[in-house]
């Protein structure tokens, strides 16, 4: 009797030991899919070609964009090795020295739009300036 007491205790203990390492299992499967969702974000964009009117938009992009992605996202966008050089058809004009130029939040971008990642909220501003030196 003892045996048959001691083999049931066993055997329960077993199914309870297999039941707890499926449910980490499965745990540990939906905690990574959670974790590999990326978050969206919003972005607000604004273009001032040279002598029209701003035009703006909002686009939501996915955490770990960068303001060029943004910008491709709401307009037709050409670039020359990360320099942008027309933004829906208003090209810079290089025998005048006019060129495509942003900000970020207010401030004058520190780096190319391609090497800049965004945050939720930022606010892009892409505008004709002449480049003086």
């Amino acid at each position: 009797m003892k045996k048959i007491f001691s083999l049931l205790t066993l055997t329960f203990a077993l199914f309870l030991v297999g039941c707890s390492n499926n449910q980490t299992t499965t745990d540990t499967n939906s905690s990574s899919a959670a974790s590999s969702v990326k978050k969206e974000l919003n972005i607000s964009i604004s273009i001032a070609p040279e002598g029209q009117e701003k035009s703006e938009k909002t686009v939501a992009v996915e955490e770990g964009k960068t303001a060029m992605d943004a910008l491709k996202k709401a307009y037709k966008v050409e670039e020359k090795e990360g320099f942008i050089t027309s933004i829906d058809g208003h090209a810079q004009d290089e025998a005048k020295g006019l060129y495509w130029m942003f900000k970020v939040n207010g401030e004058m971008a520190s780096k190319g739009a391609n090497q800049i990642t965004l945050k939720d909220g930022d606010k892009l501003e892409f505008y004709q300036e002449v480049y003086q030196q």
